[in-house]
């Protein structure tokens, strides 16, 4: 037995790739980019939103930090960030 068979059985996986695509969650490279980003608007917002008291941008700013932990595709990360960002300064206009 070679040690990459050895790796493989200890800790259950039959190759180094599937054990980075099982560590990112089927997410790409700018997915993550990308949920990091609106993560850290996320936060700008909530703690914003603390400080005015504004409950809209409490709630996208806790949204935009949660959510790129469930959506997988880049494409709809932008979306949904985008959307959320846009969310309190609609609410306030209507």
């Amino acid at each position: 037995m070679n040690e990459d068979s050895l790796l493989g059985m200890t800790t259950g996986q039959s190759g180094g790739k599937a054990g980075v695509a099982s560590l990112l969650a089927g997410m790409s490279m700018w997915g993550i980019f990308v949920g990091l980003v609106f993560s850290g608007v996320g936060y700008f917002y909530l703690n914003r939103g603390r400080a005015e008291g504004n409950v809209p941008k409490i709630a996208c700013g806790v949204a935009l930090m949660v959510y790129p932990y469930f959506v997988v595709n880049t494409v709809y990360i932008v979306i949904v960030g985008l959307a959320l960002m846009a969310a309190p300064y609609v609410m306030e206009k209507f």
